[in-house]
């Protein structure tokens, strides 16, 4: 379903929802269980977070220069 969005926001959206549900089921482990475990796998999963935006960010920018559009399907052109 994540994929069957054809704008490159709709997809970052989709998968930073995605990676948030992932942080809130750290954190509710880490509150039930007094383990470090959890608190590193929230940042490592936030500092992830960061660099797949800053990634996302900067295909969408370079595609909205490129081909003038946020649709995906565009994209091959970028290769070049």
């Amino acid at each position: 379903m994540l994929l069957s969005k054809r704008h490159i926001l709709s997809i970052l959206i989709g998968i930073e929802l995605f990676l948030n549900g992932i942080n809130l089921m750290f954190i509710t482990f880490a509150k039930s269980h007094t383990t470090y475990l959890a608190d590193i796998l929230i940042l490592f999963i936030l500092v992830i977070t960061a660099c797949e935006v800053a990634i996302g960010l900067a295909i969408f920018i370079l595609n909205q220069r490129i081909n003038k559009t946020i649709d995906i399907s565009n994209l091959e052109s970028l290769k070049d």
